[in-house]
């Protein structure tokens, strides 16, 4: 399942407790770390927060982006996605697979829906809390395959005037594998190893324009390059847009192969 090491987080509704205290037991990288008990999920999963939800429908199968809108005590409240501005329809029992990054560490889950909620003109998703939940760091990256359309900026640093401003070129590149710590890509330029270039990737990941890499091996085959590189990213920020179109890629890679 995706490369990771499924991690446990059972909810337990105590019946001789009070109903507004769940028990929580928390595994982090297969071994338990704490048991506590909390109010609900917001120790996880916070209101706001960015997740990307798989479906398998014949009719509306893929990844989708969605908010976290509020979090109760029996289910966990998302927003309506759409596709191409008609709502998705998502009935009680619809299966869920769900990703999402936080400040510290990758989160997934498995759920359903369990009905609708509406106030006024908008229309909101009812989940059901999940029963089990995984978390890795953040500093273990999983690689998967890929096809996604980038350039590829070459940087000049042997120029006769120092002052003179060269302009950045830019080459176009397939990158065919991907991790937060780097990939692999192929194009006509040529690399040597431990060349420094930036990446643009925003046609496919938002905000990507300009992601610094080093070339760790470059081989020709047919014309082309295929460059293995590693991510020089100092902010974590720009790493978690990376992290994200991994889990999104993770969800389709799983749902092609049934």
């Amino acid at each position: 399942m995706f490369g990771l090491e499924f991690l446990h987080k059972f909810v337990d509704f105590k019946n001789n407790e009070k109903d507004d205290i769940l028990e929580v037991l928390f595994f982090v990288e297969g071994e338990l770390r704490m048991k506590e008990k909390v109010k609900d999920l917001s120790v996880f999963l916070e209101p706001n927060t960015r997740i990307s939800v798989g479906l398998k429908r014949a009719d509306y199968s893929g990844v989708y982006d969605y908010r976290v809108e509020d979090i109760t005590k029996k289910h966990i409240l998302i927003s309506h996605p759409t596709d191409n501005g008609v709502p998705i329809p998502m009935l009680p029992g619809t299966k869920l697979s769900v990703e999402y990054v936080s400040k510290d560490g990758r989160y997934h889950f498995e759920s359903n829906v369990i009905g609708r909620h509406s106030e006024g003109s908008l229309s909101f998703i009812e989940v059901a809390i999940p029963e089990a939940i995984t978390k890795n760091q953040l500093r273990e990256f999983f690689r998967v395959s890929c096809n996604l359309k980038a350039k590829v900026k070459l940087f000049y640093s042997k120029v006769p005037d120092k002052s003179m401003k060269i302009p950045h070129k830019k080459v176009d590149c397939k990158v065919v594998d991907m991790s937060g710590g780097g990939g692999k890509l192929l194009t006509e330029a040529f690399f040597e190893k431990g060349q420094v270039f930036g990446l643009d990737m925003s046609e496919e990941i938002p905000g990507t324009e300009n992601i610094m890499c080093t070339c760790i091996r470059s081989k020709r085959i047919q014309e082309k390059s295929e460059v293995s590189f590693k991510f020089n990213i100092e902010k974590e920020s720009e790493r978690n847009l990376i992290i994200k179109y991994v889990f999104k890629r993770q969800i389709e890679l799983k749902q092609l192969m049934g």
